[in-house]
Order: C-alpha cells, then sequence, then structure tokens
C-alpha cells in the first residue's frame, strides 16, 4: 500500500508540474512589440521600451490633469546614443499624453538611489529638472518608474510600474 502510495504522489507530482506548461528561463529576453508602428534600430538606439503604467496615480506623480475615467496610459520610449562611444544622447516618449506632441529631450545615466546606491538610473530632462523622470534600470531588458525622490513607485496585479525592452 505504501508503494502505491509513493507511486501515485510521484505522478500527482509530474502531471502538476507538466500541466503548468512553463518553461524554466535563466534570462529576461526583450518582448516583440505590440505597436503598430515600426521600433527603432541602429547603432544610434541604446533601446526600446513600451509598458502600460495607472493613469491616475502617475497623473498625480507628474503634476498633469487628466480626465476621471482615465485607467491606464501606454507609454513607448526610444532612448538614443552616440554611435561611436556610446554616451545618451536624446530619447523619445510616446503614447499616452504624447501622441499629438510626442516627448523628446535629453537623457543621461546617473548612479543610485536611497535604497540602492549602486543602482543605474535613467534621468530624462537632466536639463529641466522640474520635468525630469526618473527610471531604474532592472536589467538590460526592463527598466522601473522611480517618482521624484527616486523610490521605486509600485504597482498593483492588474498595471505596474515597468517597461519592457521591444524588438521588432
Amino acid at each position: 500500500m505504501k508503494k502505491i502510495l509513493v507511486i501515485f504522489l510521484i505522478a500527482l507530482c509530474v502531471s502538476v508540474g507538466n500541466v503548468s506548461g512553463q518553461k524554466l528561463v535563466t534570462r529576461n529576453s526583450p518582448s516583440k512589440t505590440t505597436m503598430r508602428s515600426p521600433i527603432a534600430e541602429g547603432p544610434d538606439v541604446w533601446g526600446v521600451f513600451h509598458g502600460r503604467v495607472p493613469c491616475q496615480a502617475m497623473a498625480t506623480a507628474m503634476g498633469l490633469d487628466v480626465p476621471s475615467d482615465c485607467e491606464k496610459l501606454k507609454w513607448g520610449f526610444t532612448f538614443y546614443q552616440d554611435p561611436k562611444n556610446h554616451q545618451p544622447t536624446t530619447y523619445t516618449w510616446e503614447g499616452s499624453l504624447y501622441r499629438e506632441n510626442v516627448r523628446k529631450g535629453k537623457w543621461i545615466i546617473v548612479k543610485g538611489t536611497k535604497d540602492f546606491p549602486d543602482a543605474t538610473v535613467i534621468q530624462l530632462d537632466p536639463d529641466k529638472p522640474q520635468e525630469s523622470f526618473f527610471l531604474l534600470k532592472g536589467d538590460d531588458n526592463v527598466l522601473f518608474i522611480l517618482d521624484r525622490n527616486k523610490n521605486l513607485m509600485v504597482g498593483g496585479s492588474y498595471l505596474s510600474y515597468t517597461f519592457n525592452r521591444v524588438v521588432n
């Protein structure tokens, strides 16, 4: 009877493991784009990142007025670099709130937050402190929005403050 129970438990564990259909992924990789417009490519492109964020909380953090029924913002960032020395140059920010007038500016890489002193942080518009926007580099393929004090913004089960690298 014990042997049958052990065989049953092993079979159950194996079948449950196969039901999930998930495979172990050892590294994060870029997502395929879901946008209609082509993704910028070439030696002057550092990266293209897309994501959706909670509208009301993001608008409040940025000091923007949005309609009360605004639920989410869909954004895309394209970061450009000098192709010779790979230093940051300019960016474009497209999507909700920036459909008609794509936001453009300069970006730089700075070090650290209060909680992560060695972290890599992207600062948009360093020449305009009142408009600066901060993104924490999680890895080569993920960016997280930081508030003005460079603290992580925390999302919920539906939307987060995360942007993923995309490719064509």
